[in-house]
C-alpha cells in the first residue's frame, strides 16, 4: 500500500473503531460524531465515538519512517464514548449498562492491528494503542456547551501513534565506499566508528567458564583481549545479529586471576588494529584442594594447645611469584589469621605457613585464597589437627 494514502488516517481510525466494537457487541449500532439524540433510530440501542481533540505525538515527533526520510505527522487521537438507550436517553441505568459494555469491548481491543485491506492504516508502523483518560466534569460541561445540547455521561480514550505520511522528498545519497580519487583511494572507511561493549556476563568468572560479550557493531572483531592476552571468540550462536562475542578460557590457561579491561579488536586492511571500548572482567583463581605439610607442632604441651606448621593450597591461575596472593583460614564466622605465601608459588600452586606467634586451636577451618584481588568460589575445608 502506498504511504500517501495514511493522508486518511483519521477517519480510518474512527471507521475501524466503529467497527471492532460493534463486531464485539452484538452487531451494536456504533456512530461516529457529535453525540445527539436525534441521530440514532427510535427503538434501537448504540455507541457514539465523537473525536473531539487531534493532539501530535511529542515522543515520536521527529522520528522518520527510514532513516533520510521527513519524519511524518504522528497523531494522538482524543476520543469520548456515549451510550445511548432504545429511548434515545444517555442517562438511563440502560444507557449507562451499554456504556460500561462498550467500555470493556474497548479494553478487550487494546491493540488495533489494522487489515492490510485498511490502505490509510495499513503501513502504520506500529499496532494501534488505546489507553483511557480522564472525562471530568469540566471537560464534559465544555464539549456539550451548545444550546440544544445537553450534559452526557461519557467516558475518554486515546488512540496512538497515528501516522501521516507527507509528500515531501527523501534525502537520501549514494553510500560513501572511500575517501579519494578511485586509482589511489585514500582513507578505508567502515560503515561504524567502531565496537562499543555495554555488557560482560559473568562480570566475574573462572577459566571453562562461557563469557557473553554484548555490545554494538561488534560484527568483523575477531579478536578478544583480556588484559594483553588474545583470545579467539567461540563460534556465533543461530540468533546473533552482530551484538555478540563469547569466549571461554582454557582450564588450564596461565593467566593469573586478576581483574582485566576486556575489549574486542580487529584488524583494519592497513594491518592497524581497532579496539573496542573496554570492561572491566575480573577472572577468579580456582581452588582444587589444601592439604598439611606434614604434622603440625603445638604450641606447648598442655593439653589443646594451639598448633602452628604449613599448609599448600593447589588450584589454577595463581599466577606465580609476581602475584598478591593471601590466604586467611576461616572458622565461626570470621577469619582468624591472614597469611601471605612461605614460598614462591607457582600458577599451580602455593604454600603457606601459620608461625608460632599466630598458632591456632585444633579444628576444622576453611581456606580463603585471593589472588590479585580475587578470591576464589571454592573454600575447601583444611583439619587442622
Amino acid at each position: 500500500m502506498a504511504l500517501s494514502a495514511s493522508t486518511e488516517a483519521i477517519g480510518a481510525v474512527s471507521e475501524l473503531l466503529s467497527a471492532r466494537v460493534g463486531a464485539r457487541l452484538s452487531n451494536l449500532p456504533v456512530l461516529v460524531g457529535r453525540p445527539a439524540a436525534a441521530a440514532g433510530v427510535q427503538g434501537t440501542r448504540w455507541l457514539n465515538f465523537f473525536l473531539y481533540h487531534v493532539a501530535f505525538d511529542a515522543h515520536l515527533r521527529n522520528a522518520p519512517v527510514d532513516a533520510g526520510q521527513q519524519p511524518p505527522l504522528w497523531l494522538v487521537l482524543h476520543y469520548i464514548v456515549t451510550a445511548f438507550d432504545s429511548g434515545r436517553e444517555s442517562d438511563s441505568a440502560a444507557a449507562h449498562r451499554l456504556l460500561g459494555q462498550g467500555l470493556v469491548a474497548l479494553h478487550e481491543l487494546n491493540v488495533l492491528r489494522p487489515a492490510a485491506t485498511v490502505p490509510a492504516l495499513a503501513r502504520n508502523p506500529e499496532p494501534l494503542k488505546i489507553t483511557f483518560d480522564s472525562a471530568d466534569p469540566e471537560l464534559l460541561s465544555k464539549l456539550f456547551n451548545g444550546n440544544d445540547e445537553l450534559y452526557r455521561v461519557s467516558a475518554a480514550f486515546q488512540v496512538r501513534p497515528v501516522m501521516l505520511v507527507t509528500d515531501a522528498a527523501p534525502s537520501y545519497a549514494p553510500l560513501v565506499t572511500s575517501v579519494g580519487p578511485p586509482a589511489s583511494p585514500g582513507v578505508v572507511v567502515l560503515p561504524s566508528m567502531g565496537a562499543r561493549l555495554t555488557s560482560i556476563e559473568p562480570a566475574r568468572f573462572q577459566a571453562g567458564d562461557v563469557v557473553t560479550l554484548r555490545g554494538l557493531d561488534l560484527a568483523g572483531y575477531d579478536t578478544i583481549l583480556l588484559g594483553g592476552n588474545a583470545v579467539a571468540p567461540l563460534a556465533a550462536q543461530p540468533g546473533d545479529r552482530g551484538d555478540v562475542l563469547r569466549f571461554q578460557l582454557p582450564a588450564g590457561t596461565p593467566i593469573a586471576a586478576a581483574g582485566y579491561a576486556v575489549a574486542v579488536s580487529r584488524t583494519l586492511p592497513s594491518g592497524r588494529p581497532m579496539t573496542s571500548t573496554p570492561l572491566l572482567g575480573e577472572l577468579m583463581p580456582v581452588v582444587n584442594a589444601v592439604a598439611l605439610n606434614g604434622a603440625l607442632t603445638p604450641s606447648s604441651n598442655l593439653p589443646g594447645a594451639p598448633l602452628f606448621g604449613s599448609f599448600t593450597v593447589t588450584g589454577a591461575q595463581f599466577g606465580g611469584p609476581e602475584e598478591s596472593i593471601f590466604a586467611a583460614l576461616y572458622r565461626d564466622g570470621a577469619a582468624q589469621v591472614q597469611l601471605e605465601p612461605a614460598a614462591p608459588a607457582t600458577a599451580t600452586s602455593v604454600s603457606f605457613t601459620v608461625p608460632l606467634g599466630l598458632a591456632l586451636p585444633p579444628g576444622s577451618y576453611r581456606v580463603l585464597l585471593r589472588v590479585n584481588g580475587q578470591q576464589a568460589v571454592n573454600s575447601p575445608e583444611l583439619l587442622w589437627t
